[in-house]
């Protein structure tokens, strides 16, 4: 039986290149647009580049990157607090 073992992990620079062709693909099943990969990469590695702007996460099985989300921050004033928002 193969390992079906799910890893979740914080994501790495590495993983940019998953990740982009991640939201390529969800960009074109879900709204029928082709994104540019040069500005998805460079979005994704602002992620990167600046933990203000969030933080992403990833879904390992057998070593191989099979999803991703991206967590930014919110600041509520209503509940002087930062919330998550899950993308």
């Amino acid at each position: 039986m193969a390992d079906s073992q799910v890893n979740v992990r914080r994501a790495e620079p590495r993983d940019a290149i998953h990740i982009v062709r991640f939201q390529q693909s969800m960009a074109l099943e879900t709204e029928g647009k082709r994104l540019d990969q040069s500005l998805i990469s460079a979005g994704v590695d602002a992620v990167f580049d600046d933990p203000d702007k969030g933080f992403y996460i990833v879904a390992e099985v057998g070593g191989t990157v099979v999803g991703s989300l991206l967590i930014t921050y919110e600041w509520s004033e209503w509940r002087n607090a930062t919330f998550w928002w899950i993308q």
